[in-house]
This record gives C-alpha cells, structure tokens and sequence, in this order.
C-alpha cells in the first residue's frame, strides 16, 4: 500500500476585554506555526515537492522531507495546500517499522510522539484504543489489526483556537500496511481545515486531512 493509500486511511478529526494595562499583542493567542510551518506558507518555499504531477504550489498534497522545526522523531512530512487559503494542515509520519505483532517499537515511537504533543497542548482531550472485534484487542495481534484497520488508536486535542489564533485541532495515531509495516503520524490542523479539505477535493479530487 503506498503512502497516499494509508494517508487517506489515516484520521477519521473566554473572550476578555482589553483594558489599558493590557495591550492587545499581550492578551492575543499567538499564531499556529506546526513545526515552523505558517498557514500561509508556499509548500516550495519548505522545500516540499508535489506528491501528484510537477506544479509548484499549486493545490494539492506536498511531501517534504524536513520542515523548519522538524523533530527527529518523524521520517517525513506531508502538506495538504490550497491556493488561495494556505495550508490545510501538516501530517508528520515516523519511519515505518517492520514491528513485532505486539508493535513495541511502534508503540514506544507513539507514546513519544503523544508527549511532544501533550507538552504543547496539555492534556488530549480524547484517548482511544478501540478493537472492532474481540480478537483484535489483544496485544500479541496488535500489528494485524492496525494493518487490517480493526483497532484504532489515538489522541487528539481539539479547539486549539484558544490557544492559538489559527488552530483547530491536533491529533496522534498508527496506521500501517503489510508491506511497509507500522508508522505513527501526527496531525496539526490549522483553522477552516474542513473547509479547506473540501475545496482540495472539489479541485484535484484528493481526500487530503490527517492525512485524511
């Protein structure tokens, strides 16, 4: 399965009155920037190529192979752009792991990535680790049933408005296929994400969030 298949797998997603002893630079919540990435940067201007065909910041998906303020934890980085409305969001993806069933590298990547995350958002405001069938839940068939989409796993964090100006939501997970094994992708929506998505897909016919 390529990375655009499981990338479309992936995610299903107090106002206080200034007063003159606060400046309005002090009270705002300052921009959204996911690994140095601001909303309204031109995906050429990473360093990022396009995943379909070979226009430079058109609309579409962009791959990159690091981002400004890039972790170590993640092997690459996927953009959904639209022009005219900026990025949609920033899908960071691990290195995929050729894992034990029991997906102990993939997991220790994954807590690791939930901290990074927790240490910026605070607590997630949603953990998940659901099995659609008994026999998926146990941890000796966990590769399998990530692979076979019958165990979902994740975090998220959503209304990150209040915390910054141009923010929706962040969200952590692992997905997988049989031939590239397990990888953990973190997610970081900037505002009018579904908006964005949905002209993404009117245009060139991507799904494009989490990277779904």
């Amino acid at each position: 399965m390529a990375l655009i298949d499981i990338l479309t797998s992936v995610v299903l997603a107090a106002a206080s009155t200034v007063t003159a002893s606060i400046s309005p630079t002090e009270s705002a919540p300052p921009a959204f920037r996911p690994f140095g990435v601001a909303q309204d940067s031109l995906p050429s201007a990473l360093g990022c190529k396009p995943i379909y065909g070979d226009g430079a910041d058109t609309t579409g998906q962009y791959t990159c192979s690091s981002l400004p303020g890039g972790s170590d934890l993640y092997d690459q980085y996927v953009l959904a752009y639209v022009q005219g409305m900026g990025i949609c969001n920033v899908v960071a993806v691990s290195r995929y792991i050729n894992d034990d069933q029991r997906g102990t590298t993939t997991r220790q990547v994954y807590k690791e990535a939930a901290s990074l995350l927790a240490s910026e958002f605070g607590p997630a405001d949603e953990k998940v680790d659901h099995a659609a069938r008994s026999k998926y839940g146990k941890d000796g068939m966990f590769r399998d049933a990530v692979v076979a989409q019958e165990r979902q796993v994740f975090e998220q964090w959503d209304n990150l408005s209040a915390k910054y100006k141009n923010a929706q939501s962040a969200s952590v997970t692992i997905s997988g296929s049989d031939e590239l094994g397990l990888a953990v992708y973190s997610i970081f929506r900037f505002a009018h994400n579904d908006q964005c998505l949905s002209t993404l897909q009117e245009q060139t016919g991507l799904s494009g969030d989490q990277g779904d």
